[in-house]
């Protein structure tokens, strides 16, 4: 780890503190978006490690309501927006102000890939190009999982140690990559995610932030390099999801990763990065 920080959105209802690291001072600035619910850890070390040697200057942040930044008012069980996506967007370009960066490349996962786009929507020159893995534009009939996958992902996980990561476990299996699957792998990922902090009221207000919010006619009319990236084994979005941003997006280049789930498992991490690279850097 080179060093760390506490980036500051003053710009909306209330002040939004964001907690952020950066992996190697040399190479083109990368920064990572996660999920939803997901602090900046799932964006492992290892994986960390394998960009900044393929030529990157790393960040990760914490999402609002999630690790060391700021949770915002409002209970899982609202019914209205505590935020929106634009403000979630609005973060992210505070990160990249803290870190002194005028733009960067930027990769989100899942609903990091939501914020990603929306960032490109409305801050294009922060960014030198997106990378849209296993995400969606938030457009009806693609990218959707089953009744059963979305039922998982809508429980609300336990807050006692154990039982979440019981939890953990027990859901993740219906998205990740099927043939490589571990659950001892999961449970240990799950320990580095809870210890840094996870909130199950701040997931259900990101979730609120991005449901049934279509990007596709802003998007349809950005002008920045894109890399849609998916999983061939997707069943939390599924692969339409990406196929169709790819659609919308101008100029953009989709790559369909055989095998890959809703998960960043250690065997794809050497697979995206050299996509990320080769496309990002060339």
């Amino acid at each position: 780890m080179f060093r760390s920080g506490r980036a500051l959105n003053d710009v909306g209802s209330r002040p939004v503190e964001l907690g952020w690291e950066q992996f190697n001072s040399d190479g083109a600035p990368l920064l990572l978006i996660n999920g939803l619910g997901s602090p900046r850890v799932a964006y492992e070390v290892g994986f960390l490690e394998l960009l900044a040697e393929a030529g990157f200057a790393v960040a990760r942040f914490d999402n609002r309501d999630l690790g060391e930044s700021t949770r915002c008012p409002g209970d899982q069980h609202a019914t209205q927006q505590t935020y929106e996506l634009a403000d979630m967007a609005r973060d992210a370009a505070a990160v990249l102000d803290d870190l002194g960066w005028a733009d960067a490349h930027v990769l989100g996962q899942s609903m990091g890939g939501m914020i990603a786009q929306q960032l490109a929507i409305d801050s294009p020159d922060r960014m030198r190009s997106m990378t849209s893995l296993m995400s969606s534009t938030g457009a009806k009939g693609f990218g959707r999982p089953s009744k059963e996958v979305l039922a998982a992902l809508l429980a609300t996980a336990p807050d006692e140690r154990e039982a979440w990561l019981d939890h953990r476990v027990k859901t993740e299996k219906l998205w990740a990559s099927p043939a490589v699957w571990d659950p001892e792998l999961t449970r240990a990922k799950g320990e580095l995610l809870f210890d840094h902090g996870v909130d199950s009221d701040g997931t259900a207000r990101q979730y609120r932030a991005v449901a049934d919010n279509s990007r596709d006619e802003a998007l349809a009319t950005i002008d920045v390099k894109t890399l849609v990236l998916h999983g061939s084994a997707d069943t939390l979005l599924d692969p339409s999801g990406g196929r169709h941003t790819a659609d919308v997006i101008p100029g953009a280049r989709y790559v369909e990763i055989e095998g890959m789930g809703h998960d960043l498992h250690p065997h794809f991490w050497q697979r995206l990065t050299d996509e990320v690279a080769t496309f990002a850097l060339s």
